[in-house]
């Protein structure tokens, strides 16, 4: 009977260990995005059509989000956001619109 229970301890002890060690490594590397960097910017440019300038991948509020910043036929900067897992478009906006705003507010 000792040897039963001293084999179930070893055995709990290592499967404890070897979750908890998941668990840290999980928490530890960067999640990789559902959506690669093609298709999110085949996403954005159903959005707004033009010249792709810069993509970037960041992570806010915990979630990944690639940035998409397109040049337009008439020549605005636009920026796009979309979910990395999910390929949802989160945000369309005149490049640089929310510092304009700021800056305006600011100053009045």
């Amino acid at each position: 009977m000792d040897k039963k229970l001293i084999l179930g301890s070893a055995v709990a002890g290592v499967l404890l260990v070897l979750g908890a060690s998941g668990t840290i490594a999980a928490q530890s590397t960067p999640m990789s995005p559902g959506l690669d960097e093609a298709g999110a910017v085949e996403r954005a440019l159903t959005e707004v059509p033009g010249t792709v300038q810069e993509t970037e991948l960041d992570r806010e509020d915990g979630k990944l989000i690639y940035e998409i910043e397109i040049l337009t036929a008439d020549g605005l900067e636009m920026e796009v956001e979309i979910d990395a897992e999910t390929g949802a478009v989160l945000k369309v906006e005149e490049d640089g619109a929310d510092r304009d705003d700021k800056k305006s507010a600011g100053r009045g």
